[in-house]
């Protein structure tokens, strides 16, 4: 696989394709169904409707992603803390940043006050959904999805080695049963997690086919069995049936060209450094894309303008999230990870 600086470029255009999906959407869809006041005149020629897929797109990626480093990782506790070192510090200040907006934000959109002490606080701890609580931005909900399967990931890999092939389909099919029995026998708590799961699974399948030989018709066949499970959580969302076999498609077949022809990853270079700040992008893009456009529809400058300033803005912001708030990751994780170590071995010397 070409890499550069150890990241896969390929990996990258699919997050650039993700992000560009669900900033489409928001953008052309939903900021008029959420503020339908502040709207834009005339209707817009095309509508990205179907891009909230993206998020689901990114769950297959980060699937992938946590199967292939977990063979660096030492345990669990090394596993979570890397990730939650990666996850936390730009979650926190896109949180300063939209606490901050609000003072813009809600009088511009006549919601004054919509935010409360506990609201922040329990968003800030990643709990706001298992305590009913609002998210303080709507796409954080996909954050809680993916700390929920860390969590869910590290207690499973101590119990079961998931390189085994007959292990994996096993823990899938359980995943698969679950999901059914939520959508179809009867609704449990936080049971809509287990179709989630399943998307990330579907990822984690991607790596196997790539990195250890899974049949490629095994791959397929948790394809369809994903899919189908998708119709259980969007009842009314189809778009998905047609887009994870897409995305799984996408996978395979971008990763065996870009392999064989280097000037192929090249043509998607633009979507790879997207993809590059995808996150920081994401945390950020509906507080002030929302912004921004709010203020275009008030000045009455053409749609296209606002929604052409609104990813400007907001790649220039997750740029400086990228450089100067992600890279913290690596510090903050060994110096977490240098505390962990000290504790094993202090606890060590009384054995």
């Amino acid at each position: 696989m070409k890499k550069n600086n150890e990241r896969i470029l390929w990996l990258d255009a699919l997050r650039g394709l993700a992000i560009l999906l669900v900033l489409l959407f928001h953008f052309s869809t939903r900021y008029e169904e959420k503020y339908p006041l502040h709207g834009f005149t005339g209707s817009m020629f095309l509508k990205f409707t179907f891009g909230w897929i993206g998020v689901h797109l990114f769950f297959m990626i980060s699937g992938f992603i946590i199967y292939l480093t977990i063979q660096q990782k030492n345990g669990p506790i090394d596993f979570l803390v890397a990730r939650l070192s990666r996850l936390l510090p730009p979650f926190w200040g896109a949180i300063a940043l939209i606490l901050l907006l609000e003072f813009i934000h809600a009088p511009l959109f006549g919601v004054q006050g919509r935010y409360d002490f506990a609201t922040t606080i329990f968003n800030i701890m990643m709990i706001p959904d298992i305590l009913h609580v609002s998210f303080l931005d709507g796409a954080f909900w996909s954050l809680f999805v993916e700390v929920k399967f860390y969590i869910f990931f590290a207690i499973l890999w101590k119990l079961i080695d998931l390189r085994k092939s007959m292990t994996f389909y096993v823990s899938y099919g359980i995943l698969l049963l679950l999901a059914s029995f939520h959508n179809i026998v009867v609704r449990v708590p936080l049971g809509e997690h287990f179709d989630y799961f399943l998307i990330f699974w579907t990822g984690i399948a991607a790596c196997k086919v790539l990195y250890e030989k899974m049949p490629v018709w095994v791959y397929a066949l948790i394809t369809a069995l994903t899919t189908a499970s998708t119709l259980g959580l969007y009842t009314n969302g189809p778009e998905l049936v047609i887009g994870i076999p897409i995305f799984s498609s996408l996978f395979i077949i971008h990763a065996h060209i870009s392999q064989k022809s280097p000037n192929f990853t090249k043509m998607f270079s633009p979507l790879s450094r997207l993809g590059r700040i995808s996150y920081s992008y994401y945390l950020i893009h509906q507080p002030v894309g929302y912004l921004i456009l709010g203020a275009a529809a008030s000045l009455a400058i053409n749609r296209y303008v606002g929604i052409i300033a609104a990813i400007g803005a907001c790649y220039g912001i997750a740029w400086l999230g990228f450089k100067h708030v992600e890279q913290l990751n690596k510090p903050i994780a060994a110096y977490i990870m240098s505390k962990v170590e000290l504790r094993r071995s202090t606890a060590g010397s009384y054995l």
